[in-house]
């Protein structure tokens, strides 16, 4: 049975399914009632036998508005057997309701059969992510930002602020299309809702910030490390990576991950430098409704 999940308990068992097939990337139940809450179009769905939740699948709005974003998982011992294809049925019939004429999920590209899973419905590859990640010491150097920048944790009298270097920070992302800035709301809730975020002063205007998003078993994950056009190239974003590596060594993280997107290769440059190691890419597929 495929049904939509609305109560408590149908929405837990989507994030204790999707959290099982992909530990790295968590989901707990108060993240989506709060998403739902803000995107009402969102659609949840389980996929039951019995009393068990055996796969799960989503469509909802994307942070492009040329795409409806999609995720289907099933547990391995479950795969097979069709499940996977009516959850997808279903998201699309949903999706054409939203409005962008394509869809899109990703894979990662050592799972072959999730590959050609997507390459036998009609997915493209459109773009791919690079996931590094750095194992974490007892005693992290301390950041050093370059003469004339400040770095201190952000606080709600800079919020305004901070938001200004993501607005001018998502636009420039090498991917297409491109991404616009999140609203106030979103970035408040997504963005910058995790352990610690820290920003670059330069005379106490707010010109770089990096958030950390807490994940699960000592796992903390970068968010955009943006900084202003104005104030690229000095070794700002390397400052900022620094100051959380730091922080999440002094706060009992033992693990930190971080996404960038194939063609940056200036960030992935700097990932490099601080010893971020490369995991298997996630490709990023697509296809029109």
């Amino acid at each position: 049975m495929i049904r939509r999940a609305e109560t408590d308990p149908d929405l837990a068992a989507w994030c204790e399914v999707s959290t099982a097939i992909d530990p790295r990337e968590p989901i707990a139940l108060e993240d989506v009632r709060r998403r739902l809450e803000r995107e009402p179009q969102r659609l949840y769905l389980v996929a039951s036998e019995g009393d068990e939740i055996v796969g799960v699948g989503f469509a909802g709005p994307s942070q492009s508005p040329h795409r409806t974003a999609l995720d289907v998982r099933v547990l391995p011992e479950h795969r097979r057997r069709g499940i996977g294809s009516a959850l997808l049925e279903q998201l699309l019939e949903h999706a054409a309701g939203l409005g962008p004429e394509r869809v899109s999920g990703m894979v990662f590209e050592d799972d072959r059969d999730s590959t050609r899973w997507v390459q036998n419905r009609g997915f493209e590859e459109y773009g791919r992510q690079v996931e590094l990640s750095r194992e974490l010491g007892t005693n992290e150097p301390p950041a050093t930002p370059p003469p004339g920048i400040e770095l201190d944790e952000l606080d709600e009298n800079r919020l305004a602020d901070a938001y200004q270097v993501w607005v001018e920070g998502f636009p420039d992302m090498p991917v297409s299309p491109p991404i616009p800035a999140p609203t106030y709301q979103y970035w408040l809730e997504e963005e910058v809702s995790g352990p610690v975020t820290v920003i670059a002063l330069d005379g106490g205007r707010v010109v770089g910030a990096a958030a950390l998003m807490d994940c699960t078993d000592g796992l903390a994950e970068h968010g955009l490390t943006a900084v202003l056009r104005s104030h690229r190239g000095r070794g700002i974003g390397t400052a900022l990576k620094q100051a959380l590596i730091r922080w999440a060594s002094e706060n009992g993280y033992r693990e930190l991950t971080t996404w960038t997107q194939d063609g940056n290769a200036a960030m992935q440059a700097v990932n490099a430098k601080l010893g971020y190691r490369p995991r298997p890419a996630v490709i990023n597929v697509w296809r029109k409704l």
